[in-house]
């Protein structure tokens, strides 16, 4: 009864897992007999051992090649090293210059921004005036002067010295 079990249950599960041996229970036990073919295997075995000249060579071969290809990769990753260094320090020197460029920004809005109230004090001045003791004649002038002011907005230094 062992036997049946073992011939319906477990061989068919050894066939999948080894295809192409012819397996059957009453086999199994047997102990594999010495012959040629162990004597083959180990004679493979010992010839992979002790290499040949021409797989000595061969492996020398292949050895220089993967060292010049190392060394023609290391070259790469130092100039990329050297690119990345390069980037780097050009990064720097762009945050920097943002930097001064955002307090020249900020400090141009304060400039202009005290023009502004400047000129808001002149308009008021300028409307206050013409209702009061000028002559008729000052208050438009000076009315056209300051709405000309408004309409066209006056260079900085800076840009009128570089033309």
């Amino acid at each position: 009864m062992a036997m049946e079990y073992f011939d319906e249950k477990i061989v068919p599960i050894l066939k999948r897992k080894l295809p192409g041996s012819d397996v059957s229970g009453r086999l199994m036990a047997a102990a594999p007999v010495p012959g040629p073919s162990a004597a083959l295997t180990t004679m493979q075995l010992f010839s992979k051992q002790n290499p040949s000249r021409q797989e000595v060579t061969k492996l020398q071969q292949q050895i220089k090649t993967n060292g010049a290809g190392v060394t023609v990769l290391r070259r790469e990753i130092s100039e990329l090293r050297t690119k990345v260094q390069e980037q780097q320090k050009q990064l720097q020197d762009q945050d920097q210059k943002l930097l001064e460029q955002t307090q020249i920004i900020g400090e141009q809005n304060a400039r202009l921004a005290e023009l502004e109230r400047k000129l808001r004090e002149v308009m008021e001045s300028a409307v206050g005036n013409s209702s009061g003791s000028t002559p008729a004649e000052e208050a438009p002038r000076k009315r056209k002067k300051a709405t000309d002011s408004i309409g066209s907005p006056r260079k900085s230094k800076r840009l009128r010295n570089n033309k």
